[in-house]
């Protein structure tokens, strides 16, 4: 959803408050948990952010209130929003800002959370929650950021992986620069979760 203007605070909760009731804008829901459906774009980056209980701690501190998201200068609307499934979050971003700007409205709804779930055998402790797009997103899919405790190395590691594509033919015409802003945004929260690691 597109504005040449930003739209008032009042605007953006009361658009937030008519998807309480409306699914999902695509039907493989909670497929990141396994095998990302076909056809969709994949986007997976992820960065090594130290060793360590405190550095872990640090970073699934910053994961779980939204810290690692709301960078680049993106705003989430309730700005503290419970990481539970069924809270329903808007996202405002700035494009273009030298060009004069737009901002876009985006909507999402929190499927499934991780909370140190063991996985590998073992091996891995993962923690971390999904989010799925709600119409009036410009992307249909699903995105996943975790915070990932290697056992055996003590690695702390951010991933963030998703599907998605296209909402409608306007950003599907705008493919390569929907891609880059992905790509800007995981990169910005990639940096932001290193830099809030090393303390």
């Amino acid at each position: 959803m597109l504005f040449i203007a930003r739209p008032t605070d009042q605007e953006i909760h009361a658009r937030l408050a008519t998807r309480e009731a409306m699914p999902f804008s695509y039907s493989e829901v909670g497929a990141t948990r396994s095998t990302p459906p076909a056809f969709y774009r994949i986007n997976h980056m992820r960065a090594l952010l130290g060793k360590g209980e405190e550095v872990h701690a640090r970073a699934v501190s910053s994961l779980l209130s939204w810290r690692l998201l709301t960078v680049a200068g993106l705003e989430i609307f309730p700005s503290q929003p419970p990481i539970e499934p069924q809270t329903n979050v808007a996202l405002l971003s700035r494009h273009f800002a030298r060009l004069g700007g737009l901002w876009s409205l985006d909507f999402c709804r929190v499927i499934y959370v991780l909370e140190a779930r063991s996985e590998h055998g073992g091996a891995i402790r993962r923690t971390g929650f999904a989010y799925g797009t709600l119409p009036g997103h410009a992307v249909r899919g699903e995105e996943i950021f975790s915070i990932e405790w290697h056992v055996a190395t003590n690695e702390v590691w951010y991933d963030i992986f998703s599907f998605s594509l296209p909402a409608n033919v306007l950003i599907r015409l705008a493919g390569p620069l929907a891609r880059a802003a992905q790509k800007r945004f995981a990169s910005a929260s990639l940096s932001e979760a290193s830099h809030l690691s090393a303390g």
